[in-house]
């Protein structure tokens, strides 16, 4: 049996999958209901309870150095309460599924700053397949906006 398919690997792997792929679901079914804003904020509520009761079920520590709260406070407002945000805005205009097909693509930025930061390298493999999505997710709003 490969690695990649030992069960603490691809069961991690496949739930991950499963919540994220079915997140435009929830992002649907909410919007209308309450203003996109509150919606965000009872989603991440219900997971800081969810993983507050995971870790106490495992007996997992959830502190962080007090040097890294700068950090996290850097990181999490942006990506938590803007870009989730935005995203829960744009999906009352545009299809849910490009909009995460356009979330997906967070891994290309994710990796130039990477590189810019952290030094990692971009390989030749992920630029070109990185320019391929960017001209497919261009046909898809170019479909979008009815511009074909």
């Amino acid at each position: 049996m490969t690695s990649l398919f030992q069960p603490r690997i691809l069961s991690p792997f496949l739930v991950i999958t499963l919540i994220w792929g079915s997140t435009w679901l929830v992002i649907r079914d909410q919007l209308g209901l309450v203003p996109p804003s509150w919606s965000v904020t009872y989603r991440f509520l219900i997971a800081s309870a969810a993983m507050f009761a995971y870790a106490a079920a495992t007996r997992t520590s959830l502190s962080v150095p007090r040097a890294a709260w700068g950090t996290i406070l850097l990181v999490g407002l942006p990506q938590f309460v803007l870009n989730f945000n935005l995203v829960y805005r744009a999906e009352a205009y545009i299809t849910s599924g490009l909009v995460a097909v356009i979330f997906a693509l967070l891994l290309v930025p994710n990796a130039v700053l990477a590189r810019l930061f952290l030094g990692q390298t971009l390989s030749r493999p992920f630029v070109i397949g990185s320019g391929v999505a960017l001209i497919g997710i261009g046909l898809l709003f170019a479909h979008e906006l009815k511009l074909d």
